[in-house]
């Protein structure tokens, strides 16, 4: 009998014991999952980040410590100003609201660093501003048509790393590599500084009524567009997809006769489109008071863009050409004789039988830019996605480096993943450009062809021979100009950059491969626009210096001479270490709690 109560009563303090733990289990977790939600929804997080400093106004002497996930003092009176003013506009209507949406589900947006510091930068804004500010997100990998009402057209894609800011019918679209700043114009791959702050007030700026910034198409050089109705666009025979997608990336377009018109102050990028009919330039006459190319060098040192298209029929156009090389710029010319020993001046065309569209090669999809450089950064979003558009180029002209250009060749990157690539650099007098490839015809496994023409025909030899070439060709570049402006650390920041960006075809732009999703014409379009666009800039919003959070092998002293601070045997000691004394603990505490039940019993 005695037995059996016994044998009862661990029974029953057994199951009492094992109720109770389940209980207490399921009571942590779900406290857990309690305190996550609410701390998530509330934001209440301790922001452990270093403390950075960043510069005041643009004046070294001012500088405030600022954290990755804390909202800058200046962030916040800025939009205070901005919303006030957005109602003020208003006269009663419903107050100004702004959705910011991201493109991806919260889970995927914690996974990395980069995105992460945005998502919570948003929810910080969302917090301090909640009768304006809304945060949201759509899957746009499972359901694309969620977005279909931010997409410039109905041919541009929307991608998990984009970022909108919309504000009733207004609405910006930002890569996430506009929410950071970089340190060098040759090495685009790892951030320096995080700049989120600044470019949402950018774009709130943006979306709540400011004025827009403006694209000029210049108009009085022949260009196809020159004569017609940009309020009658649906009527055009062919660029009303052009237009649209200049639009769809934030910009307000005006015509400009760059001869007799002033640049409008808050014009932030001049486009020329095949121009027929060259520049007007003191290079070839020292007299001409109006120069087109010194008003365009006078615009482009404010650090804003200038983008041209040209093609393989294009004419000849020294005063605008020879601008170009100084940017780095050469397109492909041909001068020389002709099979009848005529003297022709004409250009190259090339053809890339192997990714050819058609039956001679004339339209052909071009080869990304490769390596780490500013060509390959503006289409990084679209590169890494899961299937990169094909990109598609006719009746193109080469693009060649200008000769005062050095040619700089940087090593492949295994570790990063990266291939080896060149660019053009130039550092004359102060003044520092580079130029970079975005894409080329032809790979090292299949070359693409070039063949002299000259008006419309193939130009051949004395044999009867067209005179011709093959290799890589770069059909479109782009070149910078970079500016030291003693921002945060010292960096130079992307505010603070000319581009000029060359197209040598025109094909690339029109309806027929701008209006399909069978390529990616639109997409490459938009990335460029945006990468090289200048909205409005916040004075004194100025980018937080990112650290590292890894434990670095080598250090530098005060001289800056690099010193080993622990060996790798004391990396993997330590290492081992603080895996181990966790596990040892607990293993200790559990046998003496064994030991003195045994004791006990």
């Amino acid at each position: 009998m005695k037995i059996g109560n016994g044998w009862r009563r661990k029974l029953f303090r057994g199951s009492a014991s094992a109720g109770i733990t389940a209980i207490v289990i399921a009571a942590v977790l779900i406290l857990n999952i309690f305190v996550t939600a609410l701390c998530s929804g509330n934001l209440w997080y301790h922001d452990l980040t270093p403390e950075a400093y960043y510069n005041v106004y643009g004046d070294r002497t001012q500088q405030k410590p600022a954290q990755l996930y804390t909202l800058m003092d200046e962030t916040v009176d800025y939009l205070d100003y901005i919303i006030d003013e957005a109602n003020a506009r208003r006269e009663g209507d419903e107050p100004v609201k702004v959705d910011i949406i991201f493109c991806a589900a919260p889970d995927i947006l914690k996974q990395t660093d980069m995105m992460r510091f945005v998502y919570y930068t948003a929810l910080s804004l969302q917090k301090e501003f909640p009768e304006t500010i809304s945060v949201s997100w759509r899957d746009v990998w499972s359901n694309p048509s969620s977005v279909d009402e931010y997409r410039s057209t109905s041919y541009a894609n929307i991608y998990q790393t984009n970022v909108i800011v919309a504000s009733g019918t207004e609405y910006r679209v930002s890569t996430l590599r506009s929410f950071y700043s970089y340190d060098s114009d040759t090495d685009m791959s790892v951030p320096v500084g995080y700049n989120g702050q600044k470019q949402f007030v950018k774009q709130i700026l943006d979306v709540t009524g400011a004025e827009s910034p403006i694209c000029c198409l210049t108009v009085n050089h022949g260009e196809p567009f020159a004569e017609l109705d940009l309020a009658d666009r649906e009527n055009w025979p062919e660029y009303k997809q052009f237009l649209n997608v200049i639009e769809g990336a934030g910009y307000e377009i005006r015509y400009l006769d760059l001869e007799k018109d002033e640049i409008p102050e808050n014009c932030r990028l001049i486009l020329t489109f095949d121009p027929q009919t060259d520049f007007v330039s003191p290079y070839t006459d020292a007299s001409i008071e109006t120069s087109e190319t010194r008003k365009l060098d006078a615009y482009l040192d404010q650090a804003y863009s200038y983008m041209v298209f040209l093609d393989a029929d294009t004419p000849h156009l020294p005063n605008l050409e020879e601008y170009l090389e100084f940017w780095g710029i050469s397109f492909s010319r041909y001068s020389g004789k002709d099979a009848d020993g005529n003297r022709v001046e004409g250009s190259y065309q090339v053809l890339d039988a192997a990714n050819r569209l058609d039956s001679t090669g004339d339209f052909f999809i071009a080869q990304y830019a490769k390596g780490k450089g500013v060509g390959s950064a503006v289409m990084s979003d679209i590169v890494t996605s899961s299937a990169p558009p094909k990109i598609v180029f006719g009746n193109a002209m080469p693009i060649s480096y200008a000769d005062t250009y050095e040619n700089n060749y940087v090593m492949a990157d295994e570790s990063a993943g990266t291939e080896a690539y060149s660019y053009g650099y130039y550092d004359r007098g102060g003044t520092i450009r580079a130029i970079f490839d975005m894409f080329q015809a032809g790979t090292s496994d299949s070359r693409a062809e070039i063949y002299a023409t000259a008006n419309g025909e193939r130009v051949t030899d004395a044999n009867g021979n067209p005179i011709a070439g093959s290799g890589i060709y770069q059909v479109m570049t782009l070149s910078t100009e970079s500016r030291t402006v003693g921002e945060g650390e010292g960096y130079t920041t992307i505010d603070q950059t000319s581009y000029v960006c060359a197209v040598g075809s025109t094909d690339f732009a029109t309806d027929a491969l701008l209006g399909t999703t069978s390529y990616g014409n639109t997409d490459a379009l938009l990335s460029v626009l945006r990468y090289i666009g200048k909205e409005v800039n916040p004075v004194g919003l100025n980018f937080i210096t990112l650290y590292t959070s890894e434990m670095d092998l080598v250090v530098s002293d005060s001289s800056g001479n690099e010193y080993s601070l622990f060996t790798e045997a004391e990396f993997t000691n330590a290492t081992v270490v603080m895996a181990a004394v966790p596990a040892i603990l607990m293993l200790g505490a559990g046998l003496i709690v064994l030991v003195r039940r045994r004791v006990r019993h």
